[in-house]
C-alpha cells in the first residue's frame, strides 16, 4: 500500500523540517527587532508592531502568533528563560518588565495602557492612560488572564488562569478570580 510509505516520508520531512521553521521564524524576528540573541526560540510566527523598543533576554521561548507590540515611549523587556506561550498579545506605551524564569500562559493578554474614558470625547478619540508593568522573578501566569496597567506582581506569584490582574500581588502569593485575589501564599 502507498500510504504507509507516504506516512513515513512525510514523517521524516516533518522530523528534519521543524528545526529549519525555527531557524526561519528567529529571522524574520530578527528582521523586526535589532538585538536578538541566537539563544532566542520562536515556536512559530510571532508579530512585532510598533516601535519595536523590545529587549529578549537569553533563551527565551515565544509561541506562535504572539503579538509584541511598543507604542509611542514605550518599552517592553522580556527576562533571561522567560517563556510566553501562543496567542499571548503584550503591548507597552509607557514600560512593560518581565523578569527571569517567567511563564506565561496561552492567550495572556498584558497591556500598560487604556483609553480615555471623558465623557466629552469619544473613548476612541483619546488619549491612552499609562502605567508601568513589573513582573518579578519566577512567575507563572494561567491561560487566558489579563494584566492590567499600573500592576506589580512579585516575585515567585501565581495567577489562576483567566483571572484579571488589576492590583500589586505580594510575593510568592497565588492569587486567582475577577478580579485576582489572594488566596494562599507559596510553601
Amino acid at each position: 500500500m502507498i500510504t504507509v510509505p507516504a506516512a513515513s516520508l512525510i514523517r521524516s520531512l516533518k522530523t528534519l523540517c521543524s528545526p529549519l521553521a525555527r531557524i526561519y521564524y528567529l529571522v524574520l524576528l530578527k528582521a523586526n527587532i535589532s538585538d536578538v540573541d541566537v539563544s532566542v526560540q520562536c515556536d512559530g510566527r510571532v508579530y512585532i508592531s510598533g516601535t519595536a523598543n523590545i529587549h529578549l533576554g537569553k533563551r527565551c521561548r515565544l509561541g506562535r502568533d504572539t503579538e509584541l507590540k511598543t507604542v509611542e515611549k514605550g518599552q517592553l523587556y522580556l527576562g533571561e528563560d522567560t517563556r510566553v506561550n501562543k496567542g499571548c498579545t503584550i503591548v507597552s506605551y509607557s514600560r512593560v518588565f518581565i523578569d527571569d524564569y517567567v511563564i506565561i500562559g496561552e492567550y495572556v493578554s498584558i497591556r500598560d495602557a487604556n483609553h480615555g474614558m471623558d465623557l466629552n470625547n469619544p473613548m476612541r478619540y483619546q488619549n491612552h492612560t499609562t502605567a508601568p508593568i513589573h513582573i518579578g522573578k519566577d512567575v507563572w501566569i494561567g491561560r487566558g488572564s489579563c494584566i492590567l496597567p499600573g500592576v506589580t506582581i512579585g516575585e515567585g506569584c501565581v495567577i489562576g488562569a483567566n483571572s484579571v490582574v488589576n492590583t500589586d500581588i505580594p510575593a510568592y502569593s497565588i492569587a486567582a478570580g475577577v478580579p485576582a485575589k489572594v488566596i494562599k501564599k507559596r510553601n
